[in-house]
């Protein structure tokens, strides 16, 4: 998945492993269920890296809410990822 492609910005940059800055709150992945999530900048600001924000998905790439990510976790939770066929 590319984000910027076509708008002439970069990708947006990773951040922090938000499982080793935040241990209390842990975070799942809502598209694919991996716990492998960091930090991320927005796609509209790809320099920018907020830790309660944006959070990207190490194991599909996919950019998401840090809130959405926690519900995922608490309401969805799976040890298990769904299998990726391409990553960013």
């Amino acid at each position: 998945m590319n984000y910027n492609k076509d708008r002439g910005l970069p990708e947006p940059k990773l951040g922090w492993l938000m499982s080793e800055v935040d241990p209390d709150h842990p975070l799942q992945c809502p598209a694919c269920g991996s716990h492998e999530i960091y930090a991320s900048a927005h796609p509209d600001d790809p320099e920018e890296i907020l830790r309660y924000e944006a959070v990207r998905c190490g194991n599909c790439g996919r950019i998401t809410d840090w809130y959405e990510a926690f519900q995922a976790y608490q309401l969805h939770y799976t040890e298990q990822p769904r299998s990726v066929t391409g990553k960013p």
